[in-house]
């Protein structure tokens, strides 16, 4: 019994909604979203899909899940059944991991069953010590055209992407042209089918523009043609579809091409097809179970101890059946296993024939692998003969390969000669290379001989190439020996390089000594470099100490309006200016109230008032000093209400800062180690809108400089610095990337930025993400090395990023530009945030 025709043309995926295994699983709309099983120890897994009645499908696809690959099955099998008895294998993968490919697609001729299993084994450990499996999406496809290619097309809107749309609006259609012309279009199936039947719509319109004449070839390679159907004066009606059946043939690639005819009055020639489809038989064999007619001991689709490659699949673990079209005679016309070169052809992938022009034996009139030269010929492309007058030997009366030159002859392009008299031993009569010099001679261009006076030792009394200098000898021109008195250790009796003083000496040219006694601490008795001057004592010559009465309380008179003041009186008896210069000093640290003594004016108000008053019509308070100008300390925890310095203006800002050589406002977190004041670490906070005009310059340590802030992490995540995160279904939750060229990444995951925007989240609960700028980024350059300047995507490893393939780029997958290299494996590099 004869099954029934299957559409092979659209992209169909079988509806799943019978589900048997011992694992886990979910299916959402009639689709198998994803897998997951744990044992406690190495086992098989199964899964098995049950259908109601027989399906047909001519593809399987098998992607990764959460995961990634990193429990995705190793080595698994795909088997068939009619009856749930009796299975039949089909595919069978071993080390899958090992072949790097990010998902698992197989495409096969149309095939049929009521049971479709997957079976794998369940070996890879995970975190908690049990073998663990887990993948994604799992589909039983009919694969449909996987691409289609045209002689031209209308415009945007009929393309030939529209013949498998399933709309009858609109089609395809070629380019309105003056003349007649050829069209065609190509439909390649991704695999082998048996195709049975072709169908077309024709446009709903009077004018159809329908072929009315075209031949249909097939081929399975894309190499060898043959033709399927002719079709010649077909007439069509509108909105119409028609179907032709063919004899049953193994094919891959379809071609139909539209044959079009000069007509009178005709002024525009085009072609129109709204849709088309194509419909395939499966494989020959009984559906009703174990009783059927037996198979082939081997065949292209199916194994028995072997299986049979189709004429030209090029697979590992198929066999090549005889009548292959790579074993057939090779001709210059189509391929064997080679295909043979034209007489001179020069076209890469040939093979030249024995025949062939160029392995004629070369002449100086007609080329072989070669073409000779004449003798003497200086043209590009000749090869020299041996008989050529340029191979002869040279003399110095014809050229050679080189022309000798004559005894002493210095013309340019001749060679020197062995016996020429330049080459002889020199003498200082005669010239050889070079002419040697007398002793002691003084001469241009000559050569000092080794036994010349002037490279002997030099003395004190003879030169050499240098005389040497007497002890202590002053004569010009002489060289001082190491043992010269000069170079001597100085002493207070005699010179070295220079002579000391003894202690207290004054006379000049000598120096003074490190234990003299003048450089002794001086006293009231004995000198230093001075002499102290007893408290009170009015000696010239002698240094007043620092303790000397008459140094302390010296004040000059002050007009006052009341009688002299004591030393302490109330500061409001004065009724004129109040200047006051002292000195003291009794400096505190840390963040303690300052001392009485470390100020000249100190004031304490131990009430709710304010210590010290400014007021002014210019300024109020003025600080100036060398080191701090003005120091405020406040104990208060509380940053809107109390600070070490407060400003508040009414109509200005509340503060005004100018500096002459550095920035107007420096904001120190860490504190003054040598005052003790410590900080928190926290320079600014600003509560409000702040307007900068003029650059901002963000700095800190380190290499990473970026722009960041905080999300919180799906808890099932362990994420460090440098981890690639992408967004999750739940909002402002981030999660590590486990697939390839992920189109919702957000950014890198950094320990410190230089901008953070938001409030500061802690907890594992929460990351520091990078959106733009340099951070450092897991890359793994096991799939391909990584250079400065390359763009980077997502990869499947978690949170690692891998070298981008430009053709695979899409709008929302480039993560980042590499700024450093790196060769293989997985690592960590800088990399400039590009986030598109």
């Amino acid at each position: 019994m004869k099954e029934n025709l299957i559409r092979v043309s659209h992209p169909y995926s079988l509806p799943i909604r019978s589900v048997k295994t011992t694992g886990q699983y979910e299916v959402k709309n009639d689709e198998f979203i994803s897998f997951f099983e744990e044992r406690d120890s190495v086992g098989l897994s199964s899964i098995v899909f049950e259908f109601e009645e027989p399906v047909f499908f001519n593809g399987i696809e098998l992607l990764p899940g959460k995961e990634g690959l990193d429990y995705f099955p190793d080595s698994f099998r795909f088997e068939l059944s009619h009856d749930g008895k009796y299975w039949e294998p089909i595919l069978q993968e071993s080390a899958f991991r090992k072949s790097f490919k990010t998902s698992a697609k197989w495409l096969f001729s149309l095939t049929s069953a009521r049971y479709v299993k997957f079976v794998s084994k369940i070996s890879r450990k995970a975190n908690n010590g049990r073998n663990r499996i887990n993948f994604g999406n799992l589909k039983l496809l009919i694969t449909g055209v996987t691409n289609i290619q045209a002689s031209s097309e209308l415009d945007r809107l009929w393309v030939k992407e529209n013949l498998i749309d399933t709309r009858p609006d609109y089609g395809w259609s070629s380019k309105k042209k003056e003349e007649p012309e050829d069209e065609y279009l190509i439909f390649d199936l991704g695999s082998v089918n048996r195709m049975e039947e072709i169908r077309m719509l024709t446009k709903n319109d009077p004018n159809t523009n329908f072929p009315e004449r075209f031949i249909a070839y097939y081929s399975e390679d894309d190499l060898t043609w043959h033709q399927l159907h002719e079709e010649n004066n077909f007439l069509s009606e509108a909105g119409t579809w028609y179907k032709w059946r063919v004899s049953p043939v193994n094919l891959r690639f379809l071609k139909l091409v539209f044959l079009q005819e000069k007509q009178q009055n005709k002024k525009e020639y085009v072609t129109e097809i709204i849709e088309i489809e194509f419909f395939s038989s499966p494989d020959k064999k009984d559906s009703g179970g174990p009783i059927r007619e037996p198979l082939p001991y081997a065949s292209v689709l199916r194994s028995g101890i072997i299986r049979l490659a189709v004429d030209g699949e090029v697979k590992e673990g198929v066999v090549v059946q005889s009548n292959d079209r790579r074993l057939r005679d090779a001709s210059t016309e189509y391929r064997g296993i080679v295909e043979l070169a034209s007489d001179g052809e020069e076209k890469p992938g040939v093979v030249v024939q024995g025949n062939d022009k160029r392995l004629k034996i070369a002449s100086e009139l007609t080329h072989g692998l070669v073409r000779l030269g004449r003798s003497g010929e200086a043209r590009p492309g000749l090869v020299v003969q041996s008989d050529d007058e340029r191979l002869r030997i040279a003399t110095t009366e014809h050229a050679g390969i080189v022309e000798l030159a004559e005894d002493g002859e210095t013309r340019p392009g001749v060679v020197v000669q062995g016996n020429d008299s330049r080459l002889k031993l020199a003498t200082k009569k005669s010239h050889g290379l070079v002419q040697l010099a007398e002793l002691g001679e003084v001469a241009i261009d000559k050569v000092v001989t080794g036994d010349d006076p002037r490279l002997k030792d030099a003395t004190a009394t003879a030169k050499g190439i240098v005389k040497l200098s007497l002890n202590g000898a002053e004569e010009p021109d002489t060289v001082v020996q190491a043992n010269d008195k000069r170079l001597k250790h100085g002493t207070t009796e005699g010179y070295g390089i220079v002579q000391l003083a003894h202690s207290g000496e004054n006379k000049p040219g000598v120096v003074v000594q490190g234990n003299d006694k003048r450089i002794q601490p001086a006293d009231f008795e004995k000198a230093g470099i001075v002499v102290l001057s007893k408290l009170g004592e009015n000696t010239s010559g002698k240094v007043v100490t620092a303790d000397d009465p008459r140094l302390s309380d010296m004040r000059a008179p002050v007009a006052h309006t009341h009688d002299y003041a004591e030393k302490l009186h109330s500061f409001d008896s004065h009724t004129g200016l109040l200047r006051i210069t002292a000195e003291t000093s009794s400096p505190s640290k840390g963040h303690v109230p300052p001392v009485a003594n470390d100020a000249i004016v100190f004031a304490k108000n131990t009430g709710e008032g304010t210590g010290v008053v400014g007021i002014g019509n210019a300024t109020g308070l003025v600080g100036f000093s060398e080191k701090l100008g003005i120091l405020g300390i406040s104990k208060s925890k509380d940053p809107l209400q109390n600070a070490g310095v407060l400003g508040v203006g009414t109509g200005a800002a509340g503060g005004h800062f100018v500096s002459q050589s550095s920035y107007a406002v420096f904001a120190n977190g860490m504190g003054i180690q040598e005052k003790e004041w410590l900080g928190s670490g926290k320079a600014i906070h600003a509560l409000g809108d702040s307007l900068y005009e003029g650059n901002v310059r963000l700095s800190k340590d380190g290499q990473e400089e970026c722009i960041a802030r905080f999300f919180r992490l799906d808890q099932k995540d362990v994420v460090t610095p440098g981890d690639l995160l992408v967004g999750t279904e739940e909002s402002n939750v981030l999660s590590r990337s486990k697939h390839p060229y992920s189109t919702n990444v957000i950014g890198v995951c950094v320990g410190s930025a230089n901008l953070i925007f938001g409030k500061e989240s802690k907890g594992m609960e929460y990351a520091l993400v990078a959106f733009l700028g340099l951070a450092k980024l897991h890359v793994d350059a096991s799939q391909g090395s990584i250079i400065p300047g390359d763009l980077l995507v997502s990869g499947l490893a978690s949170g690692h990023a891998i070298k981008a393939d430009p053709n695979k780029l899409k709008p929302g997958m480039l993560v980042a530009k590499a700024l450093e290299p790196i060769r293989k494996d997985k690592g960590t590099i800088l990399c400039l945030l590009a986030l598109s």
